[in-house]
């Protein structure tokens, strides 16, 4: 058999959108080699016998299991570990350079304290009293922005908040958030996960999960299974979103439609299975397929979208007809949507069946807390951000008279970020965790730095858009090479010493006490079997429990293939009939591609030369429109542009490019930092400043994808 065109791509899909492979023997002598090449701030080349360890990345919001090589005991480079289920041998471009970013010359070296405007350093015990005396001054007052609440480290964090009687804990925006608002407004129990490795015909709305969202390296591996060279695929895939970018690429159709039409759309294709005779055991299925009927008509949507209704057709055909259909929900930056959108997407998996199913959407458990008073990590994700920040802003809310930042930059990652710094600015007392000094770090008036990955015990706890739940060990391979220290030991010790102790003298201690509840629970170590086959109805490997340590220790993973049934799901009738769809004339759609890593982490130097010059080029930004759109606004390649919206402006240059809808600005996303190092200062602008916050109807919870902006 021929290698057809779908094929080839299908194939590059799993490695020229940041997949790496594991090492050949042969690769050491060149992994040294770079080890040194043109970055200066990095020790000499290491010598010694090579070894190899297991960890997970934590800088990767996917959690991929690493293998990492040392030479003399000290890490040279990273690699996915094909042992683990969440990589299998891929790794992302942030995961790439955990190995690089210990050398960073953007990290923070010690405790630093802000005075008179300046930082000076000072020594970790001169910070924990100052923080204590904040701390019991402020009561009940302090707050925590976490840009990780899935894992034991956000547990330590949210039950020091609540022993101090807060429950101000608020996650940095990301898909997850508005899948657990939205669930929680059907009524449904539990954390959604989509198994796309048991789907043969998935349509995305809009996230971009072969790239940035969720377990993307898990999910690129999911799909280059069913395009197995030489043979025919085994699964379809339909992309709608306003951008072909990575994951619209490969896919095998391309609906083209605004971000803030994703939700339209979908009631558009369920108008069509409910004609077919689709239905659902919903309370309120009268009142969904009423809503649907009269408001979502193929002529309606049409308008609206600018989707024929003939392709709405077509896709809820495909659907009905597929023996395992999957709808994934979300955004193409991987944030900005609300609730209300990822309910509309839910809605197709209802009609279609398709909850708790292989090949469905997954509602899984959440694993048990080994500190007293944390969240659960869905309580935190349904919180407003966002929305809480510019209500300080505005003044309608009383800011905490103290904040911790941990993993996170919202100075930087927020929509309209100016006004989000400025509401930043009114809390008297902030605390950075931050292991770079990013936008919101310099803010601060402490600045604790976190050890980095590969020098802390901390642990991946089942990332977003997995269909099973997990735990993978991190644990240090190296001791930290600066003054850090482990945060979540830095707020144990803390808080012992306030007499709110939490239970643990340190976080390993709490990670064997977490595996040691996992290993009484119907998990295995995800080795013989893996949990897709096992949803698949493969059986599950006998377990060991007390040899489960042991296993996290060598990279392995625990996994759960469990489901939480369903009492009272609903369509949340009543929030899809109060959604008013925006119109536009010009709207946004962010594109963020791990190679311009997150927030928290600025550029990886590493990473710079896989920017192309259609994102960034001579320090300006780039910006993608096609020629519809470029001749409406009088632009042709190359054209210096000014981009407007939320108070704030961007310049950049236009780019032409038929793979971004008529009426839609593509804008690359992971640029315009004012701080970190000179490998991210003054590239390009951030076009998070000039996208509007704006409130869902239906939800009041706050959204920005697809914001409206003029050109000039």
């Amino acid at each position: 058999m021929g290698l057809d065109r779908r094929a080839f791509i299908g194939l590059v899909a799993g490695g020229a959108v940041g997949t790496l492979f594991t090492p050949i023997p042969w690769k050491l002598a060149d992994d040294a080699a770079i080890w040194t090449q043109n970055w200066p701030w990095i020790p000499r080349v290491p010598r010694g016998e090579v070894t190899y360890a297991a960890t997970a990345s934590k800088l990767c919001p996917s959690g991929t299991g690493l293998k990492v090589a040392l030479a003399g005991g000290k890490p040279i480079m990273a690699y996915g570990n094909p042992e683990h289920p969440l990589s299998q041998g891929g790794v992302s471009p942030i995961g790439a350079s955990e190995v690089y970013m210990l050398y960073s010359p953007a990290r923070v070296r010690t405790p630093m304290r802000k005075s008179g405007g300046k930082f000076e350093p000072i020594t970790w015990e001169q910070a924990q009293t100052e923080l204590m005396a904040k701390c019991k001054a402020a009561g009940n007052k302090v707050a925590c922005i976490s840009g990780d609440v899935g894992g034991t480290a956000g547990e330590v964090l949210s039950a020091f908040l609540a022993k101090a009687g807060s429950a101000a804990m608020y996650a940095m925006p990301s898909e997850a958030g508005p899948a657990a608002a939205g669930f929680k407004l059907m009524g449904g129990q539990g954390r959604v996960g989509f198994d796309i490795d048991n789907a043969d015909c998935v349509l995305i709305l809009g996230s971009d999960i072969f790239e940035g969202s969720g377990v993307s390296v898990r999910n690129r591996k999911a799909f280059c299974a069913t395009r197995p060279l030489g043979n025919d695929q085994t699964a379809k895939y339909a992309y709608a979103g306003p951008v072909r970018n990575h994951t619209g690429a490969v896919c095998d159709a391309w609906i083209p439609v605004a971000s803030s039409h994703l939700g339209a759309l979908a009631l558009g294709i369920a108008w069509h299975l409910l004609k077919a005779g689709a239905t659902a055991g919903a309370a309120d299925m009268a009142d969904f397929k009423k809503l649907v009927e009269t408001e979502y008509t193929p002529d309606k949507v049409a308008k609206l979208t600018g989707v024929d209704p003939e392709i709405l057709a077509s896709v809820a055909k495909n659907l009905a007809s597929a023996k395992a259909p999957l709808v994934i929900p979300g955004s193409e930056m991987s944030q900005g949507t609300g609730p209300g959108a990822f309910i509309a997407g839910m809605s197709l998996n209802l009609l279609l069946g398709r909850l708790n199913k292989p090949g469905g959407v997954v509602a899984l458990p959440e694993l048990p807390a080994v500190f007293p008073g944390a969240e659960t990590p869905s309580e935190i994700l349904a919180r407003d951000l966002p929305g809480f920040l510019k209500s300080v802003g505005e003044g309608k809310t009383a800011a905490p008279e103290v904040l911790f930042v941990y993993a996170a930059n919202p100075a930087y990652g927020l929509p309209e970020s100016g006004a989000m710094a400025a509401a930043l600015e009114k809390i008297p007392f902030k605390v950075s965790f931050a292991s770079f000094m990013d936008e919101t770090a310099a803010m601060c008036d402490l600045i604790l730095p976190n050890s980095l990955t590969l020098e802390r015990y901390d642990d991946v706890v089942t990332p977003y858009g997995a269909a099973f739940c997990s735990m993978t060990l991190v644990k240090p391979l190296v001791a930290p090479i600066f003054d850090t220290k482990t945060t979540a030991d830095f707020i144990l010790d803390t808080a012992k010493k306030m007499n709110l102790a939490l239970g643990h003298d340190s976080l390993e201690k709490a990670l064997k006490e977490k595996a040691a509840v996992l290993a009484k629970s119907e998990g295995f170590v995800a080795k013989e079997a893996m949990p897709w086959e096992v949803l698949a109805g493969k059986a599950a490997p006998a377990f060991d429990p007390a040899g489960l340590w042991k296993g996290l220790e060598a990279g392995l993973a625990w996994v759960k293939v469990g489901m939480v049934a369903q009492t009272g799901l609903s369509f949340a009738a009543k929030v899809l009939a109060a959604q008013k769809p925006a119109t536009a004339e010009l709207s946004l759609a962010g594109m963020a591609p791990q190679r311009v890593g997150t927030s928290a982490t600025g550029l990886p130097a590493q990473c710079l030369t896989a920017i192309p010059d259609t994102d960034l080029k001579a320090g300006a930004s780039i910006v993608r429109l096609n020629a519809a759109t470029a001749k409406k606004y009088g632009l042709s390649q190359g054209s210096s542009l000014t981009l407007s919206g939320a108070g704030a402006s961007c310049p950049a240059k236009a780019y032409i490019s038929e793979n971004v809808m008529t009426g839609v600005v593509a804008v690359p996303l992971g640029f315009g930092h004012t701080a970190f190092d000179a490998f991210s200062k003054g590239k390009g602008d951030n076009f998070l400043k000039i996208m509007t916050a704006s409130v869902e109807d239906g939800t009041d919870m706050t959204v920005w994808a697809g914001s409206e902006v003029k050109i000039a």
